[in-house]
């Protein structure tokens, strides 16, 4: 018999399926980094705090920079890889979504946590990770108050509607069109 999951709503298309982030690839901590390993130059790294103040859905080179010796010790991220924040000052911030693009070598730091394997659309899984549904579940599983936490076991549990791979891509082209329009009107 199959094991069944509770779904948060049972109005998807047909041809969408409900799926637990840990089956669609393998999240993984980072580790390290400390502000002051940061340099001016080197190997690209990305640093938690970034993803909330630097990087949108998606990226394609960073901003800090380590050493050698440091990134040896870090988490490589590659291309297609999503990056979210494992710490942050409010439930509703935790587990921010990026995804990288760029083509270097980059590692990244402590308190963010990578997925990688996946076989999805990377920026649309980066905007599904960000949307309201998935940050009411990441913040309603998130610990702290001050500090707020939240662990690769239970982002790895969460729900997640996954279309299509032609929908995902016509999702995104929707999306990017649109974010196109925003940022072209007046301010």
């Amino acid at each position: 018999m199959a094991h069944k999951i509770d779904v948060p709503h049972d109005d998807l298309p047909a041809n969408w399926k409900w799926s637990r982030l840990s089956q669609l690839g393998i999240l993984i901590r980072g580790s390290g980094i400390k502000k002051n390993e940061t340099t001016a130059e080197g190997i690209g790294c990305v640093r938690y705090g970034e993803l909330y103040t630097t990087y949108d859905y998606f990226f394609t080179s960073t901003k800090s920079f380590t050493t050698r010796k440091v990134a040896e010790k870090s988490k490589e991220i590659a291309t297609s890889d999503i990056l979210m924040t494992l710490t942050g000052e409010n439930k509703e911030d935790i587990g921010k979504a990026t995804v990288y693009l760029g083509e270097e070598k980059i590692v990244m730091g402590g308190d963010l946590t990578k997925l990688t394997g996946h076989n999805m659309n990377p920026v649309f899984l980066s905007l599904l990770l960000n949307s309201p549904q998935i940050i009411s579940q990441k913040s309603s599983v998130a610990t702290g108050n001050i500090i707020v936490h939240i662990s690769n076991d239970k982002l790895g549990k969460m729900l997640v509607p996954v279309p299509p791979l032609p929908e995902q891509a016509k999702i995104v082209t929707q999306v990017e069109g649109l974010n196109l329009q925003i940022s072209q009107l007046p301010e």
